[in-house]
């Protein structure tokens, strides 16, 4: 099933500890996750990543992890041996400059890193526990967006392709009769110059075969019809096909180009460029899907 790189899903465990899960995605060649955590949960973060790789093959990834209701325990510590110090220049500038009070507990409080909050330590194991179920469910949700989206965007290339293989069909229909049509404008081309010359058929025939043989663009159908029946099974896969689709694409536009330079036809350069126009429309389109 074709899923899109663009998609939101949100998460949410109310356990021990109260988990929210955001995931946004974008577009990206490859699979980037970029974690958003609280400082004190960093060794969080390639167990995230290790889950969603498992998961996500393609897209850029912004995961917010949010804590809600009762935080982490918190832990206030005194650097004694930094108050004592506070404590003796605070005298000293005291008795220096000669300002009248005491040199107070609240004032010793307030210099830098006196008092230090510590969250204490929890078990790695225990926050996955609470925070897996809300990062599982945001990752559900999200592929189930990618999924609808894939769906929408299979849809419009579907149509696309259908397209694309009626103006195949025209083409090769319209290709059988060039060979004759030029045999017919040659033979009237030499009659109208060369009114009192007897025609050599031999000749004739042979410039119409070398002609057809020049403008011969059966093999480039044939790779064209493979090409549109290569992308519709691919819509069905379970894998991440965005790559390979993006690569047929050139590839049928590269034998567009080819049929247009070969052909030497006027009906079929212009069903050339209805398809070309289809495939950037398909190449644009492809860009989005995982």
């Amino acid at each position: 099933m074709i899923k899109s790189m663009t998609g939101y899903g949100r998460g949410e465990n109310q356990g021990k500890f109260h988990f929210v899960v955001e995931i946004r995605s974008v577009n990206h060649r490859f699979l980037e996750v970029f974690v958003r955590l609280p400082k004190p949960w960093l060794f969080l973060e390639d167990k995230i990543k290790n889950y969603i790789k498992g998961k996500i093959i393609r897209g850029r990834l912004d995961v917010y992890v949010n804590l809600y209701g009762e935080d982490l325990p918190v832990n206030i510590k005194i650097d004694k041996c930094l108050a004592s110090n506070y404590y003796k220049k605070l005298i000293e500038l005291k008795d220096e400059i000669g300002f009248e009070g005491p040199v107070s507990l609240s004032l010793l409080s307030l210099m830098p890193h006196v008092l230090k909050l510590e969250e204490d330590s929890v078990a790695e194991e225990e926050l996955w526990e609470s925070l897996m179920p809300a990062l599982d469910e945001a990752l559900k949700g999200l592929i189930k967006m990618r999924t609808k989206e894939g769906e929408n965007l299979w849809n419009d290339l579907s149509a696309r392709l259908e397209l694309i293989k009626s103006k195949v069909k025209q083409i090769e229909e319209r290709a059988e009769l060039v060979p004759l049509e030029y045999k017919e404008r040659l033979m009237a081309n030499i009659q109208r110059l060369y009114t009192d010359v007897s025609l050599d058929e031999s000749r004739i025939e042979t410039e119409v075969a070398i002609f057809a043989e020049k403008s011969n663009i059966t093999e480039e159908i044939v790779r064209l019809k493979s090409h549109i029946a290569q992308m519709q099974e691919l819509s069905s896969s379970d894998e991440a096909v965005g790559k390979k689709m993006d690569f047929i694409a050139q590839e049928m536009f590269r034998e567009a180009n080819t049929i247009s330079v070969k052909a030497s036809d006027y009906s079929i350069s212009r069903e050339i460029i209805d398809i070309k126009s289809e495939l950037e429309k398909i190449r644009e389109q492809i860009q989005n899907i995982e």
